[in-house]
């Protein structure tokens, strides 16, 4: 397992994105179209459009790598989508591009994404104080 991001970012909209075509964050409805989620949308090639529980403000935000299946933990909310970059530059992009991530040493060809939540249903805090956590 490598750990290539571990950390806060900031969202908006309840929204971060993971972006490897350098077309930006794909419309809400192009990236759920099909899917039976409201977590993580993969319908857009090589984009995923992720949804948490704060509107606005930091969360907590880990990306992991692993050769095997992880175990699932203690997470609240857990969902799994297939993934295939559109290029080795991928990243995890802010709402709006305030802040991009590199997410390094990623594979090419088919990935199967797991984004994991918790704390989705904690009432707004401060907007300066990390709320939630997240896995991908």
């Amino acid at each position: 397992m490598r750990t290539v991001l571990s950390g806060t970012i900031k969202v908006a909209y309840s929204q971060a994105y993971v972006d490897s075509g350098g077309d930006g964050p794909p419309l809400m409805e192009t990236a759920f179209a099909g899917h039976g989620n409201g977590l993580c949308g993969a319908a857009a090639p090589g984009r995923l459009f992720l949804i948490v529980g704060r509107e606005w403000g930091p969360v907590g935000f880990t990306v992991e790598v692993h050769d095997e299946t992880p175990p699932f933990g203690d997470w609240e909310d857990i969902v799994e989508v297939s993934f295939v970059p559109a290029t080795a530059d991928v990243r995890l992009v802010e709402w709006g591009g305030a802040a991009v991530h590199p997410l390094d040493g990623l594979q090419p060809g088919d990935s199967r994404v797991r984004y994991c939540a918790r704390g989705m249903d904690i009432p707004e805090g401060p907007i300066d104080e990390t709320q939630g956590d997240y896995l991908l």
